[in-house]
C-alpha cells in the first residue's frame, strides 16, 4: 500500500455496510473493482444459501478469497512469478487493512 501520508480516505459499501478506509490513489480503482467483485459473490451466496444470515455469506465469501489467495501463493511459490506475488501482497496488504 501506499505511504499513510499519500492516502486518502474513502468509503467502500460491502455486504450494505460502509467502511472507511484510507488507499492510495493508484490503488482505488482496483480496490473498488475488488469491492464490486465480493458484493457480487456475497449476493451469490445470499440467493444460493437463502437460509443464511448475512454474517454467513459474508464467511463464505471470505473463505472463498482466502482459498484463492492461498492457492496463488502457492502457485507463486512454485513458479516466482513476480507480477503474480506483488499482486498477492498488494491483496494482502488489502486485506489486513480492512481488518
Amino acid at each position: 500500500m501506499a505511504n499513510e501520508q499519500d492516502n486518502k480516505p474513502i468509503t467502500v459499501v460491502i455486504a450494505g455496510r460502509p467502511y472507511p478506509i484510507r488507499v492510495g490513489e493508484m490503488e482505488e480503482k482496483g480496490l473498488r473493482a475488488l469491492v464490486g467483485e465480493i458484493n457480487d459473490r456475497f449476493n451469490d451466496f445470499q440467493i444460493k444459501y437463502r437460509d443464511r444470515d448475512k454474517q454467513d455469506c459474508l464467511v463464505m465469501t471470505l473463505l472463498t478469497y482466502a482459498s484463492e489467495l492461498r492457492s496463488a501463493r502457492e502457485q507463486a511459490d512454485n513458479g516466482s512469478d513476480q507480477e503474480l506475488s506483488k499482486r498477492l501482497a498488494q491483496l494482502n496488504d488489502l486485506v489486513e487493512g480492512m481488518l
